[in-house]
């Protein structure tokens, strides 16, 4: 909001210098004729006009005219208010804020293409360009042919974040390789990053999935994760998606995250969440029972609740913390609200104690 505030105070500034600018040209303009005509010339005649309106034709004069002091100074403050423009208007283009000029979209485009100047300062220009939307598919295979030649990681991934969202065509292809195949996991991460808007493309679905699964760096993966749940929800990929939650033979963090991206899309999944409860209350491993508690944290789903309710029961604390946590999302069953209070009182562990007293605290 402070931000809209700024900006519409800047623009209002710039707006009311605009005006000033135009009304000092406007009165110079009418001042310098007519001081032209009513400079007393030399040879001219004495006035005949009556004593009696002397003193008013004098005033009427002396209005007028203008020296060349008063005109020079007329002038230095028309100056220093086109100054204050365009220093006004350069800053609201480097924030993004105004459309760039022709001149100064120019400028920042051969500082980029600048082999000899600096990669803090190439590096500006691009993040200046990229900013106010006029990264043009000459300067992506510019940024494209650097970031090949680089060799400093920090760039390499300066580079891949200016480079923004892979739902441009020219970019989708180099993203796949750099989140698939580069060394550096953050160069890794960042073309994850880039990739959450081509979502819908099945090829980079898969990609995600793959690399939420298997990536060797954690960051990479929880991104992929990321994408998955926040990218475009097509009819297509929801059909998969729910197909992926249903199928036995996937492991249970692919079915859990599957049903994340389901409810982040508005998709309850009842079908998949049945499926869910059936496979918590036949689990054998405790970290398994966990596991899933914890994916449906706040969840209403009535499948779900008869599972949760015997999770306070659970052998394991962990589990038993997990299964209250999750139960602070069935705030109208009285039965459920009895459990808490029963283990919020008696169970042996302070973490489970507090966790359900915390879900209870929720409700009221």
């Amino acid at each position: 909001m402070w931000r809209s505030i700024g900006v519409g105070i800047c623009l209002l500034t710039i707006t009311a210098l605009a005006l000033w600018q135009g009304q000092v040209i406007r009165e110079l303009r009418q001042q310098v004729p007519a001081a032209g005509r009513e400079q007393p010339s030399p040879s001219a005649e004495p006035d005949a006009a009556p004593a009696r309106d002397t003193p008013r034709r004098e005033r009427a004069t002396r209005a007028v005219v203008v020296t060349d002091e008063e005109m020079n100074g007329r002038v230095a403050v028309l100056e220093k208010a086109v100054a204050q423009l365009t220093e006004s208007s350069e800053y609201l283009m480097s924030r993004g804020q105004l459309p760039l000029a022709a001149h100064k979209r120019a400028e920042l485009e051969q500082k980029v293409m600048d082999l000899s100047a600096s990669d803090r300062d190439r590096l500006q220009a691009l993040r200046l360009l990229r900013r106010n939307g006029a990264l043009s598919e000459a300067m992506m295979q510019h940024t494209l042919a650097w970031l090949q030649s680089a060799t400093n990681n920090g760039v390499r991934e300066d580079l891949v974040q200016q480079l923004g969202s892979a739902t441009n065509s020219l970019l989708r292809e180099p993203m796949i390789k750099l989140a698939t195949s580069d060394p550096n996991a953050n160069v890794r991460e960042r073309a994850v990053q880039n990739l959450r808007g081509a979502v819908s493309d099945p090829q980079v679905e898969s990609l995600l999935w793959n690399l939420a699964r298997t990536d060797a760096d954690g960051d990479v993966r929880e991104k992929a994760e990321e994408a998955l749940r926040e990218g475009p929800m097509t009819d297509a990929r929801r059909t998969a998606t729910r197909a992926r939650a249903l199928d036995a033979n996937s492991s249970l963090d692919e079915r859990l995250l599957a049903v994340e991206v389901l409810r982040e899309a508005g998709d309850s999944a009842p079908e998949a969440t049945a499926a869910l409860a059936q496979y918590v209350q036949a689990s054998k491993d405790p970290r398994e029972r966990a596991r899933v508690f914890e994916a449906f944290d706040g969840s209403t789903d009535p499948s779900m609740k008869l599972p949760l309710v015997h999770g306070l029961s659970d052998p394991d604390p962990l589990v038993r913390e997990r299964a209250a946590d999750a139960l602070s999302g069935y705030k109208t069953d009285p039965a459920v609200i009895e459990w808490l209070k029963h283990v919020a009182e008696t169970d042996p562990e302070a973490r489970v104690r507090r966790e359900a007293a915390q879900a209870l605290n929720e409700r009221r």
